[in-house]
């Protein structure tokens, strides 16, 4: 690189004159072979530019105007391009907590300024786009210079696929945006580089790979439709029969020759694209099937091949015959989901020594006086602290490789009940937090029955016996037992003292439902839909603890615990297996069922409890006596 020295009048913080050379930055823009790194992104060269940086601080100090050179120069390749956000077209690189790295709004004036002067002596493409942008965006807008320097710089980066990717494709991107944001100034500049990009497309084979659909994807943003989408779906069809055998690439061609017979006005051409869609899910499907690959990722081809499918016009399905098919592919879906169930692993941990807690429970409630055993099996187990749980899940998805994977949940009957989808790096959204809540709420309920619940109900099942008529009068007192409904809520905690779970919480699940909506109405909350003709219809219990209100007034623990238990398909779900005849006779027997009963009756025995105690405490005040047990 042929070394110059610039003299510059231009103000730089209190320097009048001074020689900027561009040999300061050469060794971070050349490459150990001395070749030019003028195609790789910025930010990589952030790096290389800190290091001559620091190396100048030590070599003529740190006021020195090749020092604050080399560090404006730092500061302005190092945050990421977010060329899709006008208002904000640059990220700080790093982001940890409420700590970030660089980005150009920390720029003084003087920094900005320097930039400016820099623009002219940068040859690099990527690194002379990054400064003029910066220096026009967080600096003088009206300075056209520098904006057509930016802009001029960015489509410099040649239209390769090593160089596409490092920079290209995002500079493009920048520099499109940024002639658009011109109106009738930048209207050539766009027609001259969608041109250039349209000519590029229709010029390559299929061994440029997504580069073109990344291409067209810019050009579906500019392009108007006289200017050629039939050419650009044919070549995208020619595209995608040339890889057959990649066929995520092949999907990827077809969908976009779908766009551009759209945009040509070619419906039944576009529906033919997506057609082809599903069939290379099904090809890919039969590949990793013949592979032995996984029945569970076999069937998520299948299952991407008849929501394609659907997707198309019932007049167009059914002309084509691709209704039948669709019935073979559910089908087909069914036995690979069957076998999905077959090949899954039960993991295990190391085993847990519960039997400390096991004996712990069974002392709690042994040796007391009839309602005060059950009332110690009520509160024998904690609520789950909402805050805390949403809270450590959140934390363990940020630091954990599953947080990138995507879940999915199947039935005992091989349906597919529950997925998400991989969600990348960074804060994850609170619908997935709250998801894997609901899962390890799971075996939050499995670890709890076996070690508390179950070993305490033997032991007050041994001491005490509990009749109808006790459990009525408990019932008919509580608070939380909705008037009418007593009879029900007693024979369903009865069923459960008698361990009969299936029974139990087949009557007291759907009692919990009104229970809940009972509670809302009382405090005012409508809980009821009301259509176009005025018929008004319950709310179902799902719909119910997904209002705001019912975390505010249930609190946000129990609505947590309700939900997680009988609403969320990643959990239990027991109250719609049981709405609907779901529930096998498996699940009537498992720890959620036992858990679901304990709930019920914790929900009933407590509020009475308190209500016994604190009218034995105002008889006491009062000089009378009471006799809690008796007045059960």
């Amino acid at each position: 690189m042929e070394e110059t020295q610039v003299t510059s009048t231009a103000s730089d913080g209190g320097t009048a004159e001074a020689s900027i050379d561009p040999s300061w930055w050469a060794p971070a823009v050349i490459d150990e072979n001395g070749l030019s790194r003028g195609n790789e992104c910025p930010e990589v060269l952030s790096l290389d530019l800190a290091r001559l940086r620091a190396e100048a601080q030590v070599d003529v100090g740190e006021d020195s105007l090749r020092t604050r050179v080399l560090d404006v120069l730092a500061k302005a390749a190092s945050p990421m391009l977010v060329p899709d956000n006008w208002a904000e077209p640059y990220a700080p690189a790093v982001e940890i907590g409420n700590r970030r790295s660089f980005v150009p709004d920390d720029l003084s004036k003087p920094e900005v300024e320097l930039l400016t002067r820099l623009v002219p002596l940068i040859e690099e493409p990527a690194l002379r786009a990054r400064v003029a942008d910066i220096a026009w965006s967080y600096g003088n807008r009206g300075n056209m210079d520098l904006l057509s320097a930016a802009v001029d710089a960015y489509r410099s980066v040649p239209l390769e696929r090593d160089a596409w990717l490092a920079a290209g494709r995002d500079g493009w991107r920048r520099a499109l945006e940024l002639s658009l944001r011109r109106g009738k100034a930048g209207r050539q500049t766009v027609m001259e580089m969608t041109t250039e990009l349209a000519e590029f497309l229709l010029a390559k084979d299929g061994s440029a790979g997504f580069m073109l659909t990344e291409i067209s994807d810019l050009l579906r943003k500019v392009r108007s439709v006289d200017q050629a989408p039939r050419d650009l779906a044919d070549h995208f069809v020619s595209l995608a029969a040339t890889v057959a055998g990649n066929h995520r690439l092949r999907r990827a061609y077809e969908r976009h020759a779908c766009t551009w017979f759209s945009r040509a006005g070619e419906t039944d051409l576009a529906n033919k694209c997506i057609e082809r869609v599903a069939q290379a899910y099904i090809d890919e499907a039969d590949q990793r099937l013949a592979q032995d690959r996984g029945a569970l990722i076999v069937g998520t081809f299948i299952e991407k091949a008849i929501a394609t499918i659907r997707g198309l016009p019932r007049k167009y399905r059914s002309a084509r015959g691709l209704d039948g098919q669709l019935q073979q592919l559910r089908d087909r879906l069914a036995d690979i989901r069957e076998l999905s169930l077959e090949e899954m692993m039960l993991i295990q941990s190391d085993p847990i020594d519960i039997s400390r807690y096991v004996e712990d429970a069974r002392k709690v409630v042994s040796g007391r006086e009839r309602l005060d055993a059950l009332v110690s099996l009520a509160g024998l187990v904690p609520l789950i602290d909402a805050t805390k749980a949403m809270a450590d899940e959140r934390e363990r998805m940020q630091g954990s490789l599953s947080g990138l994977l995507g879940t999915s949940t199947f039935s005992t009957d091989a349906r597919k009940v529950a997925a998400r989808a991989g969600l990348g790096v960074g804060e994850p959204p609170d619908e997935a937090v709250f998801a894997e809540v609901v899962r390890s709420f799971t075996w939050r309920i499995d670890l709890h029955v076996k070690a508390l619940i179950y070993p305490a109900l033997e032991v007050l099942m041994l001491e005490h016996r509990f009749d109808i008529g006790f459990l009525t009068d408990i019932c008919y007192e509580s608070p939380a037992v909705p008037p009418g409904h007593a009879g029900l809520w007693a024979r369903g905690l009865w069923h459960g003292l008698s361990r009969d779970f299936p029974s139990a919480i087949s009557m007291l699940v759907p009692q919990v439902e009104e229970l809940v909506r009972v509670y809302l109405t009382t405090h005012g909350i409508f809980t009821l839909f009301v259509d176009e003709n005025g018929v008004e219809t319950k709310k179902g219990l799902n719909t119910l603890l997904e209002m705001s209100e019912s975390s505010q007034l249930l609190g946000p623990d129990l609505t947590l615990e309700l939900r997680a238990l009988l609403c969320e398909q990643p959990g239990p779900n027991l109250r719609n297996d049981l709405a609907h005849g779901l529930l096998n006779d498996p699940e009537s027997w498992s720890a959620a069922a036992v858990y679901a009963w304990w709930l019920c009756l914790r929900l009933v025995v407590l509020p009475y409890y308190r209500m016994l105690l604190k009218a034995q405490a105002e008889a006491v005040s009062t000089g009378e006596t009471t006799d809690v047990e008796r007045s059960s």
